[in-house]
């Protein structure tokens, strides 16, 4: 007797279908992403404010004021590549393809193409390039 087993491209045909291990580390990641958006923020306000405070001339405390909100942001990168790696090692556990996460969650797949910079960054000038370059609306150069 053949079993019934149903085919894995077929079985995930919605976010609401994915196992429930993999919907929780989803969420965790999605916060992650948040908190990389919202470093990234401080980190263009406090660099704004402090070139606009001294007409453009750092000062030592605005450069470290600057330089903190820079290493919140990195440890924020360096989270939200943890969460992902989480996610990618417990969706190939539940033999789910990278892929097929993307397209069963609209959030991860929009999380990977707005953050694909900080995601693959790996020294500081790559996230200060990403930073640049910026994930939130209307950011960046």
């Amino acid at each position: 007797m053949i079993e019934d087993r149903p085919d894995p491209s077929v079985r995930f045909t919605g976010s609401r279908e994915l196992p429930r291990p993999l919907l929780r580390r989803l969420r965790r990641y999605a916060t992650k992403i948040d908190a990389v958006r919202q470093a990234e923020s401080d980190y263009h306000d406090v660099t704004l404010t402090e070139s606009l405070r001294h007409g453009g001339m750092m000062k030592r405390a605005s450069t470290k004021r600057v330089g903190a909100a820079f290493d919140r942001l990195v440890d924020a990168v360096i989270d939200m590549q943890g969460g992902q790696v989480e996610v990618l090692l417990l969706a190939e556990d539940e033999d789910i393809s990278p892929e097929a996460i993307g397209v069963l969650d609209d959030e991860f797949a929009s999380a990977e193409r707005q953050c694909a910079g900080y995601l693959a960054a790996r020294t500081y000038d790559q996230v200060r390039e990403a930073a640049t370059r910026g994930v939130l609306p209307g950011r960046g150069s």
